[in-house]
């Protein structure tokens, strides 16, 4: 793992979310670093900046210092104002992540400073088979963690990759959508138990999560309060936990009941989340060829239609959940039948056929409801 640099460099940062894009660059632009431990590194910065967005509110800024170990590699410290060490490392999710990512970490204080450093693992020397499945390297991954969570990082990066460009021309850089997105694939293979099913729908949820947190951080057109953006966060990691617990998206009910609010409230926050970006009501759309404007007035021609969206909405709940995911991934996230299969591990053909089998069985209920 070649490092460029031939003494500690450090860089001051200002205490914000922006911090960890700046973190990233720098890293980048001073260590020669391979993929898996730049998305390594990439991680490792931003939960600890976010450690000290979260811990530390009142500090002025966060210090970061690169240095060669010749011994290990690179070592990263985050360094800012505080009024006490750390005892222990269950204090913050950046400072877990660390115990569990880097080859070597720890805290000191000293003279009313924090210091968190880690140092990233070195490649393994173990030999991945293509014949290992997906529950196979998660059952070793305590053998070589950085090794095997590179595998599964290669073989599903194109889910990471696919779901990255849905959110471009938000105002957001390519690059960064596509890092964070491989961030949040490492995220959610280090947070994944693989007793509830496949990975790849839930490495879904928790990618579009963490690009949705980006754009409410840096891409927010419409300023919407702290509180709002902060409750739509909370929807968005209960409802990437309640996916991995039930194998499928949850309803605002049970987004509701884990974390104690109404389902209103759920469905305000989730709203709140999509405010990030502003158009012109007049701008056709790339799929259709309509205005904002033609489905608003479509929308709202008369209370009949919208006994119909009712009608419509108790008929989907009677379906199978694996057609009640693609009539939502299709119709509300607006997403291809090849987006579709992506995220649930299946072909486009099959995706077209279950989402006319779910259409049909559709038309019937509602016939039967005429």
């Amino acid at each position: 793992m070649p490092i460029t640099m031939t003494k500690p460099i450090r860089t001051e940062l200002p205490n914000d979310p922006e911090s960890a894009f700046i973190a990233r660059r720098f890293i980048r632009e001073n260590a020669t670093l391979d993929s898996m431990r730049q998305t390594e590194a990439d991680l490792l910065v931003t939960e600890l900046i976010g450690n000290v967005i979260q811990h530390a509110p009142d500090a002025r800024e966060i210090e970061l210092t690169l240095e060669q170990d010749r011994a290990v590699g690179l070592k990263v410290t985050v360094s800012h104002e505080a009024e006490a060490g750390i005892d222990g490392a269950g204090q913050g999710v950046g400072h877990l992540v660390a115990e569990r990512l880097s080859r070597r970490w720890g805290t000191h204080f000293d003279n009313g400073r924090l210091h968190v450093w880690f140092v990233l693992r070195t490649p393994g020397s173990v030999t991945l088979s293509p014949d290992l499945s997906d529950q196979d390297l998660f059952n070793r991954m305590s053998e070589d963690p950085s090794s095997f969570s590179g595998e599964l990082i290669r073989r599903h990066g194109d889910l990471a990759e696919a779901i990255s460009k849905r959110y471009r021309g938000k105002g957001i850089d390519d690059e960064d959508l596509r890092q964070v997105a491989q961030m949040a694939l490492l995220k959610a293979i280090q947070r994944f138990d693989d007793s509830y099913g496949d990975l790849r729908p839930f490495a879904a949820v928790t990618i579009s999560g963490e690009l949705k947190k980006l754009l409410r951080d840096r891409g927010w057109s419409v300023r919407v309060p702290r509180t709002l953006q902060e409750r739509s966060l909370e929807v968005a990691r209960a409802t990437e936990q309640l996916t991995q617990r039930l194998n499928r998206p949850p309803t605002d009910d049970e987004v509701a009941d884990e974390i104690g609010i109404d389902a209103a409230a759920v469905d305000e926050a989730r709203r709140a989340g999509k405010a990030y970006s502003s158009s012109s009501i007049e701008k056709p759309t790339e799929r259709t060829g309509l205005t904002l404007l033609d489905r608003l007035e479509d929308d709202d021609l008369s209370e009949f239609n919208r006994e119909d969206k009712i009608m419509i909405t108790e008929a989907i709940k009677t379906l199978p959940v694996r057609q009640q995911q693609i009539l939502r991934l299709r119709f509300e996230e607006d997403m291809t039948q090849t987006e579709i299969g992506d995220i649930l591990g299946i072909s486009q053909m099959h995706v077209s056929r279950l989402l006319s089998k779910a259409i049909d069985a559709l038309r019937e209920k509602l016939d039967e409801g005429d």
